[in-house]
């Protein structure tokens, strides 16, 4: 064999095999393929996500984890130790690197913000041994819908029970002799019509309080003349501003303004504004209703020379039950929930309502809803 085929053969064995190139590119598109994948699926995710290493090593950190655990963006810590740094989630990662099994709990973390976690630990296999894999649950918003619902199944409870305690009274009272005492038997009677009435405001007030929140109302809706319907509105509520003494006045209506509301809904919402208006006022005093077009809604403001509200309580006047002047709310008939409904229909109608007021000085409702 001569120098020159040896040489040949040699080059021939030593060429690259299309066969066998063509298939590691494959695998290697595959392998980057199946690794953006995986980035965009820790990233998409709600849920945090940190994978760490046997000593402690952070490998992954999803932007939810970063997040969570108010960690910048352009930051990445080197060990788990610079960011968990709450005994009990500590308590995890460590039980889970020393056992290899899975661990859960709830942890509250009070930096950067306060937060509820729902915290679960499993092993992963990490490149030089076996790490762990923390995924936490941010569930501090359905933590407070549970708090907010409680509170409310307390606050229905006690306002129920303050009216039929006063009926359950006058009726035992009636039937232990009062009955028969021509003097006092028709005040224990009026005392029950009284505290019947209010369990039956209480109760219209829940439904629709439940219906503004659950019913959709885009079927519902129609164009609706803001002038007009004011004008109604103060013309039903002139006999409780006479009983008052308050002076019921429309200053300014743009003409020509329409919304696209439920009416039913809608006269709730202003009947409420109104009614409040007129109860807490003073004597003599005035309510001054506007509206007009403010880009693409409708401001109605309803005015009053009231009591007014004072600022500490501003934050919290729109809840379920809320009240400012407790013993005045009831004497009025007030249900503590009035308000709740109309930020709920404006809601509804992809509005809002907002308040402006000074004690002493009257208070400044006003809602704002979509023009037709």
């Amino acid at each position: 064999m001569t120098w020159v085929m040896w040489r040949r053969r040699r080059a021939a064995a030593e060429a690259p095999d299309p066969t066998v190139e063509a298939r590691l590119q494959d695998q290697a598109r595959a392998l980057e393929t199946s690794r953006s994948q995986m980035e965009d699926l820790l990233h998409g995710m709600v849920e945090g996500v940190l994978a760490i290493g046997p000593r402690g090593e952070i490998l992954v950190i999803n932007p939810a984890a970063r997040e969570i655990l108010g960690i910048p963006p352009g930051r990445t810590p080197a060990a788990a130790a610079d960011v968990v740094r709450q005994p009990e989630l500590k308590a995890l990662l460590d039980t889970t690197l020393a056992t290899g099994g899975p661990a859960a709990g709830d942890v509250t973390l009070y930096a950067p913000a306060e937060r509820r976690l729902r915290v679960h630990a499993t092993s992963c296999q990490a490149p030089d041994g076996r790490g762990a894999l923390l995924v936490l649950h941010d569930i501090t918003d359905l933590q407070r819908l549970e708090q907010i619902r409680r509170e409310f199944v307390a606050n229905v409870s006690h306002e129920l029970k303050t009216p039929l305690t006063a009926i359950r009274g006058a009726v035992e009272t009636l039937l232990d002799g009062a009955l028969g005492d021509p003097r006092h038997n028709r005040s224990f009677v009026e005392a029950i019509a009284e505290e019947s009435a209010r369990l039956g405001r209480l109760v219209d007030d829940l439904l629709t309080l439940a219906q503004v929140e659950s019913k959709p109302i885009d079927r519902s809706k129609r164009p609706i003349a803001v002038g007009e319907f004011l004008t109604r509105e103060l013309a039903r509520q002139q006999a409780l501003a006479a009983t008052c003494g308050v002076t019921l006045t429309a200053e300014a209506v743009e003409p020509a303004l329409t919304v696209s509301a439920d009416p039913h809904q809608l006269t709730q919402a202003v009947g409420n504004l109104l009614e409040n208006a007129i109860k807490y006022n003073r004597p003599q005093g005035r309510v001054m209703v506007r509206a007009a077009a403010d880009g693409p809604a409708c401001r109605i403001v309803v005015e009053d020379t009231g009591m007014g509200i004072p600022a500490a309580d501003l934050p919290r006047i729109f809840e379920r039950f809320y009240r400012v002047d407790k013993a005045r709310s009831r004497e009025t008939g007030g249900t503590g929930l009035g308000l709740s409904i109309i930020k709920h229909v404006a809601e509804a109608h992809g509005g809002s309502v907002s308040v402006e007021s000074r004690p002493g000085h009257g208070s400044c409702f006003t809602l704002r809803l979509p023009l037709a």
